[in-house]
């Protein structure tokens, strides 16, 4: 019987999260103190002691706060330290359950989900960043100055998002609210386009 056998899943687990912590952090050319380091300036320190103290299997616990904050200083998402997939065939989800790591990592995202919540918050993810691609240059306005200052080329830009937005975006914004779910938020030049649809809400209410 080998070592993961016998060894708790929630270990099994723990070790191979600090496997690929310690991958990434060696592609980066970053030591365990510059870990430590970066660690600490997101807020969150993890001290070079214990993330030695991982790495050498002294330590085999791990906290979701550590997880997010390790993952941020190691420029990946949280769920590729967990599910890492391209460094092995299958990965343990569950206990005695093994996936593929793609499988694994959709599930954990929940990219395999296609309605309820997730859906819709993945339909408003693919229409935004469509828009912010055929309008970037509009969209990034929210660092500009007041809109009288614009140029006119830089007007009309504006108003194309403004009308995509409003077209393409706020629908699926207004069914968000429909579910009872909170819309991410618009840029703050954006914002408006909201302030319009609660204002819309009221009149309707009124009428």
């Amino acid at each position: 019987m080998t070592h993961n056998e016998v060894e708790p899943w929630s270990a099994q687990v723990t070790r191979a999260v600090i496997a690929e912590v310690r991958r990434c952090r060696k592609e980066l050319g970053m030591t365990a103190q510059d870990l430590a380091d970066a660690c600490e300036e997101l807020g969150h320190p993890v001290p070079r002691n214990i993330i030695a103290n991982w790495e050498s299997g002294r330590r085999l616990t791990l906290t979701v706060p550590e997880l997010l904050v390790l993952a941020k200083a190691l420029d990946t998402p949280p769920a590729t330290l967990v599910f890492p997939f391209g460094q092995g065939a299958n990965v343990s989800c569950l206990p005695g359950e093994r996936r593929d790591p793609w499988t694994a990592f959709s599930w954990f995202t929940g990219e395999d989900l296609d309605h309820g919540d997730a859906a819709v918050f993945r339909e408003h993810a693919s229409v935004e960043r469509r828009i912010r691609t055929d309008h970037h240059e509009a969209w990034q306005l929210q660092f500009a100055g007041p809109r009288a200052s614009w140029p006119p080329t830089t007007d009309a830009a504006f108003d194309r998002l403004v009308q995509a937005v409003r077209s393409e975006l706020v629908p699926i914004r207004n069914r968000m609210r429909e579910l009872d779910l909170t819309p991410p938020p618009l840029p703050s030049h954006l914002a408006f386009l909201d302030k319009e649809q609660e204002d819309n809400q009221m009149k309707e209410g009124r009428t």
